[in-house]
């Protein structure tokens, strides 16, 4: 569903982009686009116990890739890192700026794999009243279940989206879902803000919200940058 998912999917991302190994390939076999260009830069901050972590997302109008960066990932090297995941060409691709070379770093991915197999038998869903968030009008829902309580804000008055790359399935949905929700966020629709809380460990509880959509025109040329044998000095 995809409300739901763009949550978890919002939620999981970063860690999914650490922690990609598992679909490894040979980079020989895995193709990119020439390039990829972005259109907008969808901006989130993370609060917890541990303080904040803001990520910015790189979005494209109709895009089936998106790309990914975060200050945290090199605040402390002197490596400069962006990735793009990339739904039709199923690959992800880490680009690196490092002992003055340009390298990509290449994964197999499945989108799959980051949506997973959402239970949602015993989850409740409900909508509740909607609010204005950085400008934009979103609709409010709770997803909530023995253990957990999440407040979400969703709105469909963006450009851009998640849901070209990831897709949905109209499969498990909670009760009290209405699937007229779904075809209102099916070609685009972002979360702006979340709130999660767990009923049995307070101290796991998080907020993300969105703190910026702007306009960009950032791009990659994916033409120029070598395989990590390049750096090592192969062939």
């Amino acid at each position: 569903m995809k409300t739901q998912r763009i949550i978890k999917l919002t939620f999981l991302l970063p860690f999914f982009i650490f922690f990609q190994n598992g679909h490894s390939q040979k980079e020989s076999k895995l193709a990119l686009a020439a390039s990829y260009d972005f259109d907008y830069v969808y901006k989130l901050k993370m609060t917890h116990k541990k303080g904040d972590i803001n990520f910015d997302y790189y979005l494209k109008e109709g895009g089936t890739y998106f790309g990914f960066d975060t200050a945290e990932m090199s605040k402390s090297s002197d490596t400069k890192m962006f990735t793009i995941m990339d739904a039709d060409r199923g690959v992800t691709a880490m680009f690196m700026e490092m002992m003055g070379k340009k390298i990509v770093q290449k994964s197999k991915f499945d989108a799959s794999d980051v949506q997973g197999d959402f239970d949602n038998a015993d989850y409740t869903f409900k909508k509740i009243d909607s609010k204005t968030i950085l400008g934009y009008e979103c609709e409010g829902f709770v997803s909530e279940n023995d253990d957990v309580k999440i407040t979400f804000y969703i709105t469909d008055d963006v450009p851009v989206s998640f849901n070209q790359v990831f897709g949905a399935s109209a499969k498990n949905m909670p009760k009290g879902f209405n699937p007229e929700w779904m075809k209102k966020y099916a070609e685009n629709g972002l979360m702006m803000q979340m709130v999660y809380v767990d009923k049995k460990k307070a101290k796991k509880g998080m907020t993300m919200e969105c703190i910026g959509l702007d306009e960009t025109d950032f791009s990659i040329d994916a033409s120029k940058y070598g395989s990590m044998m390049s750096v090592l000095g192969g062939n």
